[in-house]
């Protein structure tokens, strides 16, 4: 088959100029159902990713789990009719970024993926380098290495000025050029099965913001906090009008408590909601519940007020869509505390099969990487169920 032989070709090319398989290699974009399947009957499932511009990727380290690297290279070879040798080729750039991605991987080994994805495409490291020194673009990778690492373990809010302030003590280094292009793009390639529509978005997911006047939450219910020593009910007293609150962040710093009206001896359960058609209707359905809205993606906000609230409720739960991006918000909250689904368990979905929307090409791509990349993906059930057979927008739930 000509797809395969070009597959098998490019992986030769590399062997012969690296010498070892190994890093990410890009198979393909935009493949079809039956080139994926091509390659899955051939490769495996597990060594194989789809990233969200929909960029096919063959991921080495997993191929080499199901046989040894001269097995692979005597298979391909066979398929192409030669054997597959090392041939030496050098340059001087070549050498400098094997160094820097070698020194890179030994002082950040939590970030071999993303290491791994700068081997399989130098070029911006192989741009660096024209007209600058080895050791300044490594001091470059380093730094950026080192905001990243900082930015993956992060919970709090920052501002991009934060950043260049704290790693180059300079507020506007960040804020646009060279530096911000690279620290975007690593970013970016440390979330391979997230799909952002700008460089806002992706940011957001590391709490970095533009600022923090404009980061806030919806939440309605019997919500009570106090800040030196004055107690605070307005949350509840438009909680009491059938009202919902929007909490900023400023009103959720140097808290003292925050809790339900009658704590824990009645306290009512907390539904998270993707959407807000479906948050309003709850807001009229479930009054005796507390609902805090994620408005899509959950913003540092909202992640904030669920963690505090939610040890304190009777049961947690999630509402939202079923498709990959609304399994992956309730995984997200599930990671903060424990909850069920509501209204989009498999349960629900198996009942109102006849409502289930088409999934595109990329959401089903999406599906694959999560089922094949997070084993222990806590609504696996669901995200299978969604992959075989579409998925229910909230909207679409109804009773029955």
């Amino acid at each position: 088959m000509v797809f395969l032989e070009e597959i098998f070709r490019k992986i030769a090319r590399r062997y012969e100029l690296k010498g070892s398989l190994s890093g990410t290699m890009k198979l393909g974009q935009h493949l079809d159902s039956g080139e994926l399947s091509t390659l899955a009957n051939f490769f495996g499932l597990d060594p194989l990713r789809v990233n969200a511009k929909e960029e096919v990727r063959l991921y080495f380290t997993d191929l080499l789990r199901n046989g040894s690297e001269s097995q692979w290279l005597i298979k391909i070879g066979d398929a192409l009719g030669y054997p597959i040798e090392q041939k030496k080729k050098s340059s001087s750039n070549s050498e400098s970024i094997k160094n820097i991605l070698a020194s890179l991987l030994l002082a950040y080994p939590d970030l071999q993926n993303l290491i791994a994805a700068l081997e399989e495409n130098p070029n911006q490291l192989r741009t660096m380098l024209k007209g600058n020194s080895r050791e300044s673009v490594k001091e470059t990778c380093f730094k950026t290495a080192e905001i990243v690492t900082f930015l993956t373990n992060n919970k709090k809010i920052f501002t991009v000025s934060d950043l260049g302030a704290h790693f180059y003590n300079n507020s506007k280094a960040l804020r646009q050029g060279e530096l911000r292009t690279l620290l975007i793009s690593w970013l970016a390639l440390c979330r391979p099965y997230s799909d952002y529509p700008d460089e806002a978005a992706l940011l957001a997911e590391y709490h970095v913001i533009h600022d923090r006047l404009t980061v806030n939450a919806v939440l309605y219910g019997p919500v009570i906090y106090e800040k030196n020593g004055i107690q605070y009910d307005w949350i509840e007293q438009l909680y009491r009008a059938g009202e919902a609150a929007t909490i900023g962040w400023s009103n959720m710093q140097n808290m003292d408590k925050i809790y339900f009206r009658d704590g824990h001896s009645n306290s009512p359960d907390l539904i998270t909601c993707e959407n807000e058609a479906p948050l309003t209707n709850l807001i009229q359905q479930k009054k005796n519940s507390c609902l805090l809205f994620t408005s899509g993606f959950p913003s540092s906000a909202v992640q904030k007020l669920y963690q505090l609230l939610a040890p304190q409720a009777a049961n947690c739960y999630h509402w939202g869509d079923s498709d990959p991006a609304g399994l992956r918000i309730a995984a997200i909250m599930h990671a903060l505390h424990p909850l069920r689904l509501y209204r989009c368990d498999l349960a629900t979905l198996q009942r109102l099969h006849n409502h289930l929307l088409p999934l595109t090409q990329k959401q089903k791509n999406t599906c694959m990487n999560i089922l094949n990349s997070h084993p222990n993906f806590p609504f696996r059930k669901e995200l299978l169920f969604c992959a075989e057979n579409g998925w229910l927008e909230q909207e679409n739930w109804r009773a029955g």
